[in-house]
């Protein structure tokens, strides 16, 4: 595999600490020579070689592009670090680290989720196969039909988790990678970070209710793949998402930083 020839004159404001620098370095060189994911980086005698560094030096400037979710570092002689794409995980557990010590409302999640969610509905018209569109509507028979045996609690966090499975089913399906994470990230955090008072039951009810209204009726507006009718049920279910959303009083939990995926 061919690779242009590192220029270290091209290092402008870098980091203080030498293996930091020598992280960004390989960065720039990745993008250099134009690699993409799947591709292995040098071993790492020759990445000391093309740096000129020190070998515990290279192997923390490793260690941080691994933690960054950039590369893969096996070992053995057919071993070596290679290039990955960021997860969804690794990148939405970043985030919540960053909301952690931020006052966030549910009306600010609901503020962007009204924008989000009305874009993606509107983007994967057309997009949607026959057999997705069946499976979107054998979730919504699922919301329909709760489990007997559990808790009404359960029963109906289960069912919050349904409906916010078709959305992720949706954010599957959506062409711009932008606003599939975000929608998929505001629907991870309804799902599991989102607390509910447990006593207003018939207003869970009347939630699941308005749910399944409005998931039949964008199916039905998929299959006829008629686009402003998409934006209008998306865009009355999300007023009413959140409408629903606050008459329970609900809230983001306070330890983001945890993983409960």
């Amino acid at each position: 595999m061919p690779h242009r020839t590192f220029n270290i004159s091209q290092i402008s404001a870098e980091p203080s600490k030498r293996s930091d620098r020598i992280a960004n370095d390989i960065k720039r060189w990745v993008m250099d020579n134009e690699l993409v994911e799947g591709d292995k980086l040098p071993h790492e005698k020759q990445l000391i070689e093309i740096f000129n560094c020190a070998k515990g030096t290279m192997r923390e400037a490793l260690k941080s592009l691994e933690v960054q979710g950039l590369i893969s570092i096996r070992t053995g002689p057919s071993g070596g670090p290679t290039l990955i794409q960021v997860s969804h995980k690794r990148t939405s557990d970043l985030l919540r680290n960053f909301m952690q010590f931020r006052d966030i409302s549910v009306e600010q999640i609901y503020q962007l989720r009204k924008v989000i969610e009305v874009e993606l509905a509107v983007s994967v018209v057309g997009l949607l196969p026959q057999d997705i569109l069946e499976r979107l509507s054998g979730q919504i028979s699922g919301c329909c039909a709760a489990p007997a045996s559990q808790t009404r609690q359960n029963q109906h966090l289960r069912l919050r988790e349904k409906e916010l499975d078709f959305h992720d089913v949706l954010a599957e399906y959506c062409p711009n990678p932008l606003i599939s994470f975000h929608a998929k990230f505001l629907n991870d955090l309804l799902r599991n970070f989102i607390e509910f008072r447990y006593d207003h039951i018939s207003q869970y009810e009347k939630f699941t209710h308005s749910n399944i209204h409005y998931h039949r009726q964008l199916v039905d507006a998929y299959k006829a793949n008629d686009v402003e009718q998409v934006r209008e049920i998306m865009t009355a279910h999300m007023v009413d998402c959140e409408k629903h959303t606050l008459s329970l009083n609900a809230t983001l939990t306070k330890d983001l930083l945890l993983n409960r995926q």
